[in-house]
């Protein structure tokens, strides 16, 4: 069984429909048991990082998403705001702090021709053809955006760039650090490609 947090925030029904188009049970939930019974969890979300990290705390979620990610290792796939709200801070509407698994900013996307937020299908680079998250797709293949803030990629950073795209700028598009990876597109609205990379994710839950 795989955990969807429930923040309030974030297209849970969407992802819990994709994860059952690729045969994996899965469960919307905000419940202590329930994250530390699943086999895998997932952060979706979508709005203001400062929303997202108030209703973490308005829901007691922080302390056990710490217990069941940094202490019990267990794997994790942050999606857009989810991914955003692993990393140290935002700049979205002042700063402010995030759960502090990836030693990265969120910042605003650097571009003055192009219109945010970035709605749409873009091409990612994969960094790391190594890796089985990417098992079967390729660099040509579209992902879904929606978002006007994002990670770069710097020599600060303390985890593996997966892949990446450009709007502009380049930025991080998927990163992983151990068990926690976190994606800046929509996988569940990327169509097959999105599918794909859900059911890479959770092969070995």
């Amino acid at each position: 069984m795989i955990c969807i947090i429930d923040y309030d925030l974030g297209n849970v029904i969407s992802v819990k429909n994709a994860m059952n188009k690729i045969g994996f049970k899965c469960i919307i939930s905000r419940k202590d048991d329930d994250i530390l019974n699943s086999k895998g969890i997932i952060l979706p979300g979508v709005g203001s990082f400062e929303k997202g990290i108030n209703n973490l705390k308005k829901y007691n979620l922080i302390k056990i998403l710490n217990q069941d990610v940094m202490q019990n290792k267990k794997k994790i796939l942050g999606i857009c705001l989810g991914f955003q709200l692993m990393c140290k801070t935002s700049e979205e509407f002042g700063c402010n702090k995030g759960l502090g698994w990836l030693n990265a900013d969120v910042k605003k996307i650097n571009t003055k021709k192009l219109r945010l937020p970035h709605v749409g299908w873009n091409k990612i680079k994969i960094s790391n053809k190594r890796t089985d998250l990417f098992k079967n797709i390729d660099d040509k293949k579209m992902f879904y955006f929606n978002h006007s803030y994002c990670v770069y990629n710097n020599s600060e950073n303390n985890f593996e760039v997966i892949a990446e795209s450009n709007y502009g700028t380049k930025f991080v598009a998927v990163a992983r650090l151990e068990n926690i990876y976190g994606i800046q597109p929509h996988p569940e609205k990327s169509q097959k490609q999105g599918l794909k990379f859900l059911e890479n994710f959770c092969k070995d839950l």
